[in-house]
């Protein structure tokens, strides 16, 4: 079924037609895609700034982040990192061996100091006595010399479990700005094992003299002055460093300890200020806006445009089948294809710039100032149905919400703003109408932007500004559409509910002239129209079409009027012609009053009531006579096409009902003390009558539809057969 709705659909383009819709659907989609692309190729139109800071300036702008961002910042990463690894004090280990070689070394220096003398054994070791400390202590009393050599042995023990650091390496650390180092656990016994120390209080190697000086004199408090000198100058010589620094431990802890330091994840969400006037300009700052604006240039890969090219089309693609769906009238289609898909080009330009030229007035928010509202509101006003403009809707939203600077909620934001206004359409004739569906459409847009914008948790100041503009968006919409709407139905003869508005007046040249030398058929055709609105109505079909259509289709008959009976006051002017002609002249009304309507400019929907009004139903009352007068000449057979309407059988549901309308009021007229039960008897056997010979076939009439079309029927004849009292002369 859907095949054959496209094809009977493209069946009624001309080729010319479809080369038409064909350019412009690839002008849509080349649209669609092009504005994307010029709007991420230009950073500039995502967030501008009206110069380039430095870190440490004072910004002269707000900077508002135009969409959701989000970024690892390197810099910031690498700056965590340093400092997670310069935690990682540097790390010393205790060397047991060395600490092992300065005690034996030491203890056969005490040795020395009592059996063999001391400069001798400092001689046989190769240790340099730039402070003759050997022969100082040979020259001492043998009574002191036990004394110093226990001194000696217990300084050399107190710095081997104090530890003595290689100055080289406390140099290197110091150079990296660290006050403290860290002792490598290693299950040694040494007490500083696993435990960090203040290089102030460390002692380094060649520089023991003051420590030992200090420990000396602490311990024994009546030691010369010459002999504590002795002892400390004498430990410097035997102690070197056993507390040594461990470049591979160190740096294998500084890289563990980077490693568990988390990417440094910026996120940004729209509306949010990015950078705000008069406060400092911060490199964290510069760095944010730097990344968007890169981003905002290479989002889009190749991949993704091909993604949008394809979705683009298949938008496209749906939006011309729902046309083809939508719009019941075949004539119209290519006509409205091309109006729509013009105005949605129009649309895409108008929001494209709006989306460029906006950020730079420091609007970032641009959802609701884009004009996406015009074009589905004109839809529906033009074709009188909502759901054409919500078709429309669809393909401008899904268009727009590929846009750099859109959400991923920007689609149904567009959707619930565009269809809260389209429900206010009101298909009416009122002016009071067009400032009710502005009032409340302005209202509802606002409201929705209120309550997305809460979603975004933008600023209040942002809701504010949002709201006003979503509004203003509609009334200017509006304003727009009560300027284009009358000159399209002008150029293209489009039945808007306007202009069927203006075409019900029974004030003018057509309907005077008919109304003068027609009373009887003007008369009747406004019980037509009156019925046929009121029907349609009742079916939510289009009554206004209906209403028109009434009083127009009989305007053939004022080129003949006293051949038709409603016209005549005495002699019936078919008794002087034979029943062929006769019926001739009653089948060309319909033609002359297709080409009056022409002539009038009348629309094609309202032409084509007046041609299928009768159908090609049959002239039963001549066609009866013609029969029987054949019978009593015994002439040839009547042919039945010479007493058939030439028209076609109704192809609307309104074309329809004018014809049930029409054959009613007429055949009414001749009842005599009408009821409802009569009324509801006659009425259906006109519908059964219609239905045996086809004239409903292609009306898309239902059951249900055909009974609240008779019971609308008889609520108008009883109203106008009503009957009055009967008044006295006097």
């Amino acid at each position: 079924m859907k095949d054959r709705l496209v094809s009977e659909c493209l069946r009624a383009f001309s080729k010319r037609q479809r080369m038409i819709l064909f350019f412009l659907m690839a002008l849509t989609v080349f649209l669609g895609l092009l504005f994307p692309l010029l709007l991420s190729a230009d950073p500039q139109s995502v967030m501008p700034l009206s110069r380039e800071y430095r870190p440490g300036e004072l910004s002269d702008e707000d900077v508002i982040a135009p969409s959701d961002f989000s970024y690892i910042d390197d810099e910031a990463t690498a700056e965590g990192t340093a400092e997670a690894a310069r935690s990682v004090l540097p790390q010393f280990y205790y060397s047991i061996s060395e600490s092992m070689a300065i005690r034996e070394r030491a203890e056969a220096f005490c040795q020395a100091v009592l059996v063999s003398g001391a400069e001798a054994f400092l001689s046989e070791e190769g240790i340099k006595d730039q402070e003759s400390v050997g022969k100082r202590i040979d020259e001492t009393l043998e009574g002191d010399k036990p004394l110093l050599s226990s001194l000696i042995r217990e300084c050399v023990n107190y710095l081997i479990d104090e530890g003595v650091f290689s100055a080289e390496d406390l140099n290197e650390a110091l150079s990296g700005g660290y006050t403290a180092v860290e002792i490598e656990e290693t299950g040694l016994p040494f007490r500083y094992a696993g435990k960090s120390r203040n290089i102030s209080s460390i002692i380094v190697s060649g520089e023991s003299y003051e420590a030992i000086s200090l420990m000396a004199s602490g311990r024994y408090p009546d030691l010369p002055s010459a002999y504590s000198s002795l002892v400390s100058d004498a430990v410097s010589l035997l102690v070197t460093a056993n507390v040594f620094y461990d470049p591979v431990l160190t740096t294998s802890l500084r890289e563990e300890k980077a490693a568990t330091v988390p990417p440094v994840l910026v996120e940004i969400h729209r509306g949010d200020y990015i950078i705000q006037r008069d406060t400092v300009v911060t490199e964290q700052q510069l760095r944010t806006v730097q990344r968007i604006y890169d981003a905002a240039v290479v989002s889009i890969s190749f991949q993704r445009a091909m993604g949008y090219l394809v979705f683009l089309i298949f938008m496209t693609l749906i939006l011309i089948y729902l046309l083809f769906f939508f719009i019941k009238y075949r004539y119209r289609l290519s006509l409205y294809t091309t109006i729509f898909l013009v105005g949605i080009d129009i649309t895409l330009v108008l929001s494209f710039l709006f989306s460029r030229f906006l950020p730079e007035e420091g609007v970032h928010y641009i959802d609701p100032f884009l004009p996406l509202i015009l074009m589905p509101s004109l839809a529906s006003s033009i074709t009188g149905r909502r759901r054409v403009g919500f078709s429309v809707a669809l393909l401008l939203s899904a268009f727009v919400s590929i846009y750099p600077g859109s959400r991923a909620f920007s689609f149904f934001y567009f959707i619930a703003v565009i269809e809260c206004c389209l429900m206010f359409i009101r298909f009416g004739s009122e002016r009071i109408d067009i400032i009710y569906q502005t009032l409340f459409s302005s209202l509802s847009a606002a409201g929705v932007t209120v309550l997305v914008s809460f979603i975004y948790d933008l600023d209040f100041q942002i809701v504010f500004t949002s709201a006003i503009a979503s509004a203003l968006n509609v009334v200017f919409s509006y304003i727009l559409i009560s300027i284009v709407l009358p000159v399209v139905e002008k150029i293209f003869n489009i039945p808007t509910a306007f202009r069927l508005h203006e075409l019900s007046f029974t004030d003018t040249p057509t309907l005077n002239r008919l109304s003068q030398v027609a009373p009887g058929t003007f008369n009747h055709s406004k019980n037509v129209s009156e019925m046929a609105y009121d029907a349609c109505k009742a079916i939510n079909a289009n009554a206004d079409l209906a209403r028109v259509g009434g009083l127009y289709h009989d305007i053939g008959k004022a080129e003949h009027p006293e051949y038709f009976i409603e016209n005549q006051t005495g002699k019936n002017a078919h008794d002087e012609i034979n029943k062929t002609l006769s019926a001739a002249i009653i089948k060309s009304h319909v033609k002359l009053g297709v080409e009056k309507a022409k002539e009038i400019g009348l629309p094609q929907e309202v032409i084509d009531i007046i041609s299928e009004h009768h159908g090609n139903d049959l002239i039963k009352y001549f066609y009866n006579e013609a029969v029987r007068e054949a019978k009593e000449n015994r002439s040839s057979m009547v042919s039945e096409e010479d007493f058939r309407y030439n028209g076609h059988i109704p192809q609307t549901v309104e074309s329809a009902v004018v014809m049930l309308a029409d054959c009613t009021e007429a055949a009414t007229r001749t009842m005599k003390n009408p009821n409802h039960q009569k009324y509801e008897k006659f009425i259906s056997n006109i519908i059964i009558d219609k239905m045996n010979y086809k004239q409903l076939n292609n009306s898309q009439l239902t059951i249900n539809d055909l009974d609240k079309i008779k019971e609308s029927f008889i609520h108008y004849l009883l109203g106008r057969d009503h009957q009055r009292i009967e008044y006295g002369k006097e």
